[in-house]
């Protein structure tokens, strides 16, 4: 090991090289270190910027790293180190020595990469006699590159493994650079194998020279094509689409060197869009005949639908007494046909039927099933003053022909029964909520009605019945489920209790007024002028007076 020139003997000059008292302040000032090997005796001399490169205190002893290479060089570093040092003394040359290493501070512990210059001076018999020359730091250079080979290792990388083709091209369209993507793609067995290829070596004419254009044009303007569906044409004669985007490449001086182009195969996509957009325009064309249809059908249905329903009178000549039945409904599908019904029909000469039904499902079929119930009443009115023995045969009817059409199918339903001149009020249900009854004294309840299946379930189901007194001012109303299970935006239903409420509140007047407020009670509870079920509303109001 030796010291600095000052640290030894305090002397100004380096024997033989320099006068140091006149270059030291200069060398401080500069970044690079200077060194003199004395080859003959082994002394070395370091200025203080190679010590600072060391960690070594100014006026301690310094290692000498080409005699005792191992205590400062990085040990990957520290052969080829000592094999280039020798080679260098022991080949006659006059071109300086460089060799770039890894040294160790002394003080951090770290290390700085060195580039390590010299020129060798020789004795008068040839022998290496001194080597002279500078330390520079070159750790920022090297930790640039070495994070720029990392970064072109990590891109390199990232874009190999990414599905979407990406590729750079220079200012004559041809490939300078692309991933495996984009080599798959052309067809090639390598990236590299694109290098130097135009768009003509792979693409029909018109689709190169589309390419070639729109290229030229973002190079001339800078303006970039984003996200744009393209069509290739393949020189093969078949067909593909990607989504492309393509941007100007510019050097580190701002000149463009050509273009950036990233593309995603969708060929897939389109051709199942085209595939749905043709089925879609024939669905088109089928819904539009079906929606005349329903159109139809709906007109039909609202015909075959009594609009007005005539009051019923029985009057008792002997007593001067005229009893009324006064009828009221709102029929609301929430689009197209419906499968809510009703129907209020004469039973003898005193006695009245309303029957409404809910027929599971909407739509057609729920519509035609709806429509068959209207034919089947017409086959038991005999039996309609007998509420429960009319729905059993009503049941058995339906039963047998939802099982020979193999549907599984079934429809709800109340029917009342009422006499004006027996003040008889007979109730029966098929798995539908009974109906409110409003009394005189304007209390609302609903009878209590034994829970039974819904008809067209069980063949030989039996119906049980609720009877009642009619009185004058008495009001009922049947309804669908469309009422009751109408739903706010917390979900919540408004419920047969909030109706039956709702009607003590308002105190309606007449059966009219009776459905008119149950139907705005549930819209103010929805908050919402639409509906997400039919809703049916049938009505009766019994009045009582001389004659």
């Amino acid at each position: 090991m030796s010291r600095d020139s000052d640290n030894r003997n305090s002397r100004n000059t380096v024997p033989g090289v320099f006068n140091w008292g006149l270059v030291r302040k200069a060398l401080r000032a500069a970044e690079e270190g200077v060194y003199c090997w004395n080859i003959e005796n082994g002394e070395i001399y370091y200025t203080e910027q190679c010590l600072r490169m060391m960690g070594i205190p100014f006026r301690e002893l310094a290692p000498n790293i080409f005699t005792t290479p191992e205590l400062t060089i990085h040990e990957e570093d520290r052969n080829y180190f000592i094999n280039a040092v020798q080679r260098y003394l022991d080949r006659p040359t006059s071109a300086p020595l460089r060799i770039e290493i890894r040294l160790l501070n002394q003080r951090t512990r770290g290390w700085k990469w060195i580039r390590v210059n010299g020129l060798l001076e020789r004795s008068r018999d040839k022998k290496p006699k001194q080597l002279v020359g500078v330390w520079v730091d070159i750790t920022r250079r090297k930790m640039a590159d070495m994070h720029a080979m990392e970064d072109r290792d990590l891109f390199r990388n990232l874009i190999n493994h990414l599905p979407d083709n990406i590729y750079y091209k220079n200012r004559e369209s041809r490939f300078v650079m692309a991933n495996e993507a984009t080599a798959k793609k052309m067809g090639v067995r390598t990236p590299s194998d694109l290098i130097g290829c135009k768009d003509t070596h792979f693409f029909s004419d018109d689709t190169t020279e589309i390419a070639r254009q729109e290229e030229l044009e973002i190079m001339r303007t800078g303006q970039p094509i984003t996200n744009r569906v393209h069509k290739e044409s393949w020189k093969g004669g078949h067909n593909s689409w990607c989504r492309l985007s393509k941007f100007p490449w510019y050097s580190a001086d701002g000149t463009v060197k050509g273009i950036v182009g990233i593309s995603s195969d969708v060929t897939e996509l389109i051709e199942t869009q085209q595939r749905y957009r043709r089925m879609a325009e024939q669905l088109n064309q089928r819904n539009q005949a079906l929606e005349k249809e329903i159109s139809l059908a709906r007109q039909i249905q609202f015909a075959l639908q009594s609009q007005r329903i005539a009051p019923r009178e029985w009057k008792d000549e002997e007593n001067g007494i005229k009893r009324t039945a006064q009828f009221h409904h709102i029929y609301s599908p929430c689009a197209g046909v419906a499968g809510d019904c009703f129907e209020v029909f004469p039973v003898g000469d005193t006695g009245v039927g309303m029957l409404i039904c809910d027929v599971m499902g909407h739509g057609v079929q729920a519509a035609l099933i709806a429509s068959m119930l209207r034919g089947l009443l017409e086959q038991f009115v005999s039996l309609a003053n007998t509420p429960g023995l009319f729905l059993s045969n009503l049941n058995r009817q339906l039963s047998g022909i939802f099982e020979r059409a193999n549907l599984t199918m079934f429809t709800t339903a109340c029917y009342v029964y009422f006499d004006l001149q027996a003040k008889r009020l007979t109730i029966t249900t098929a798995g539908h909520p009974a109906p409110i009854i409003l009394g005189a004294d304007g209390k609302a309840f609903q009878p209590l009605m034994r829970r039974s299946p819904a008809l067209g379930l069980i063949d030989r189901a039996a119906f049980r019945e609720s009877e009642h007194t009619m009185e004058p001012g008495m009001k009922l109303m049947l309804f669908t489920d469309g009422l009751p299970e109408a739903h706010n935006r917390e979900g919540d239903e408004f419920g047969t209790a909030r109706v039956m409420e709702y009607l003590q509140q308002r105190a309606p007047q007449n059966i009219k007024e009776m459905l008119d407020f149950s139907l705005a009670g549930m819209h103010s509870f929805t908050q919402s002028p639409e509906q997400d079920d039919d809703i049916c509303l049938l009505g009766v109001e019994f009045t009582e007076e001389n004659c």
